[in-house]
């Protein structure tokens, strides 16, 4: 459903524009950090461990950070400048740690996008943390649910778009009506069932929320 006037200005609030200028400073001053909320970076500095293994759909800036603090990083990417680029920064970083694949939407693999099918391939319930930050977000999102050992932490950012929760953030009308596909509404009550632990954190623009699983349990 599409916000109205009054939901949307209703998010143009002090708060929301101080938000949005701590954001900008915090990016502008911490380049090499993952462009996700700052809570969210800490949490992961915090949590990650050097013998963990990971997986990520969508590369970026949080690649290298991974790699510098994770034993495998399989990391996803669909577009190929991206690709490229980050390619050779983990080339001059001297990162040989990480798996970097270029998979294409309009790639097919099994009746199934190549960019979602190729982690699928992955053994299921092995890996540490799975960061879902690229496209096709809600099947990339059942994939990871497969993926993750017991204990391991799902994180996806951008929440607000998908997943019900109310805060000051310019995507939030948009989640205030609901998870906004089938398959949303049933990684929401699949999650539920596992009773994982969630933390959301919020920099009052964008959300980024991770899922911590029951260790025991998946």
């Amino acid at each position: 459903m599409k916000p109205t006037l009054k939901q949307l200005f209703g998010y143009v609030s002090p708060r929301c524009l101080y938000g949005l200028l701590r954001r900008q400073v915090w990016i502008r001053t911490h380049p090499d950090v993952p462009w996700l909320t700052r809570q969210a970076v800490e949490i992961l500095d915090t949590r990650l461990k050097p013998g963990d293994t990971g997986l990520e759909w969508g590369s970026g800036r949080s690649t290298v950070w991974f790699a510098q603090r994770v034993a495998h990083l399989t990391s996803i990417e669909h577009n190929v400048r991206w690709y490229k680029r980050i390619k050779k920064a983990l080339s001059e970083k001297g990162a040989g740690n990480v798996d970097l694949l270029y998979a294409p939407l309009d790639q097919m693999d099994k009746g199934k996008p190549k960019y979602v099918r190729v982690a699928a391939e992955l053994p299921k319930a092995t890996l540490d943390f799975v960061l879902v930050d690229g496209r096709l977000r809600d099947q990339c999102t059942e994939v990871a649910l497969q993926l993750l050992k017991p204990g391991g932490m799902l994180i996806i950012d951008d929440a607000a778009r998908y997943i019900q929760h109310s805060y000051c953030c310019p995507q939030s009308p948009y989640a205030q009506n609901g998870p906004p596909s089938i398959v949303w509404a049933k990684i929401a009550s699949e999650l539920k069932a596992m009773e994982a632990e969630v933390i959301w954190t919020s920099d009052s623009v964008t959300a980024t929320v991770f899922y911590i699983l029951p260790a025991g349990k998946v």
